[in-house]
């Protein structure tokens, strides 16, 4: 096992890292709530705030850097990013009930994976303006895990697929749903 904890990263690499990881979150999450507004307006909702979370998260870095004379490795947000959707995968609407089934299940595995990152970031910290950022990166990206997967549980019995799930699934949704009840641990889950 890899003892991350020898690691460490200048705070230019990890305000670049942050920033970039946050800003594909951003702009999945305002993909998302477009693909679910048809037929989910909900769901499009809960998209749009968790995307406005990315956004505040890259002020909060923003400020960070420029209390570290580092401003340069976090780019502002300008009015063109904000209303661009370009992306390298091709943006679609969700059409039925199985298809947003699996969205939510591929955004709440992207949340984790984005838990898992903030941890590590969090973890390889060696710069004390940062803790702080990163270690509510952490909290945040931990209650996004709690709310996709409590809206996975409480969309997939109104679809046909709650039935085929696979089992490696719901014993994550479990195991989210145990770590709900305790306090966030100031580092995510390992990953397999």
């Amino acid at each position: 096992m890899l003892d991350l904890t020898a690691l460490t990263f200048l705070p230019q690499e990890q305000l670049s890292l942050a920033s970039a990881h946050e800003r594909q979150e951003m702009h999945r999450y305002r993909r998302l709530a477009l693909s679910f507004l048809p037929n989910a307006p909900h769901i499009s909702r809960l998209m749009v705030a968790l995307g406005k979370e990315s956004e505040q998260r890259l002020d909060a870095l923003r400020c960070v850097a420029e209390q570290l004379d580092l401003s340069a490795c976090v780019a502002p947000i300008d009015a063109k990013e904000k209303m661009s959707l370009t992306t390298a995968q091709q943006h679609f609407f969700i059409i039925d009930d199985v298809m947003a089934g699996e969205v939510l299940e591929k955004a709440l595995e992207a949340a984790q994976h984005a838990w898992y990152f903030a941890g590590r970031l969090l973890e390889t910290n060696a710069t004390p303006e940062l803790h702080g950022p990163f270690l509510a990166f952490v909290d945040q990206k931990y209650a996004e895990c709690r709310i996709l997967s409590e809206c996975l549980e409480q969309w997939e019995p109104n679809s046909q697929r709650a039935q085929t799930t696979p089992a490696h699934h719901w014993a994550k949704v479990a195991w989210l749903t145990l770590a709900s009840h305790s306090q966030p641990s100031m580092v995510a889950p390992t990953r397999r």
